[in-house]
């Protein structure tokens, strides 16, 4: 979507995703869902990070927002690529916050109304509410959970830094926007070119498809020093990691919620935390949803 429309849509949620909001993420889902995870694998000594911990962070944390109880929470992360298995599970949730809200997303949805441009305004329906809650498990549960690991894998490649964090929190926040900034999981957009235009000497036609690398912006010698080094201690200024302008990403305070409270709960619970030697150390790959490979650690 675009202008006022996008506009209209967007304002319905955006207040449960401004930065004062995120305590109400962090102590209704995240906290518990974090805490959850590290449970299931605290006693082993070992455990792959990426996919059992970082991957799953997101989507229980999105999915406990609308109301699912953890063991259904599983079966939508089972059925990411099967959206009629997720609105099913969905719809009797739907219903029963329409005769009885509480406090949850879907709560706000069902109370939502938008104003239509002759200035009739109506409540959602379930088919948008449904489209709404889509949107944010696809926008939501691949990019934070390929971000907490590349920057997971950045720290503990570097042990001064992972160090550094472990000793003083207060790093954490900048090892993470350093993460976004050094190696965004979303690199490259691609957009359609609306109308004919020249760029730089480049003909650009309407309806060309064009490729724009903000991984690069963010490597932008002229705004960084040393832009290809990661550097938990350097001067924080913003990046293109989330984007900018009206399609800002939505849920980015959310996000970085996620990776804090996840990589702290780690440090406070595994002790002496670190990668396996005995397995590949971790790789970078996609250019697309761009994450690591792996990230298998021993700890204790």
């Amino acid at each position: 979507m675009g202008g006022t429309e996008h506009r209209r849509y967007r304002a319905l949620v955006q207040p449960s995703f401004v930065p004062n909001k995120a305590q109400w993420w962090i102590r209704n889902w995240i906290e518990q869902t974090v805490h959850l995870l590290i449970d299931s694998f605290e006693g082993d000594g070992e455990a792959e990070l990426n996919v059992d911990f970082c991957a799953a962070i997101p989507v229980l944390t999105i999915a406990g927002s609308f109301g699912v109880p953890v063991e259904r929470a599983l079966d939508i992360r089972a059925a990411l690529a099967e959206p009629d298995r997720i609105i099913e599970i969905l719809r009797p949730i739907v219903a029963a916050r329409r005769e009885s809200p509480q406090d949850d997303l879907i709560s706000i949805l069902v109370q939502a109304e938008t104003t239509d441009e002759d200035g009739s305004r109506h409540r959602l329906s379930d088919a948008e509410i449904y489209s709404f809650s889509l949107l944010l498990l696809a926008a939501g549960s691949g990019t934070t959970w390929k971000q907490m690991g590349i920057t997971l894998a950045a720290l503990l490649t570097r042990p001064d830094a992972f160090d550094a964090v472990r000793a003083d929190r207060s790093l954490l926040r900048l090892a993470i926007e350093e993460s976004l900034r050094w190696t965004p999981t979303d690199p490259m957009f691609s957009r359609y070119v609306t109308r004919d235009v020249d760029f730089h000497g480049v003909r650009l036609p309407k309806g060309s498809v064009l490729h724009i690398c903000l991984g690069a912006a963010n490597r932008d010698p002229a705004r960084w020093d040393r832009p290809d080094e990661y550097d938990i201690h350097r001067t924080l200024r913003p990046s293109f990691a989330f984007g900018g302008g009206a399609h800002v990403c939505l849920g980015m305070h959310v996000a970085r919620a996620e990776m804090r409270v996840g990589i702290s709960a780690l440090l406070d619970r595994l002790p002496n935390l670190r990668l396996n030697p005995d397995a590949e150390a971790p790789r970078f790959i996609g250019m697309y949803e761009r994450g690591a490979t792996a990230l298998p650690v021993r700890f204790g």
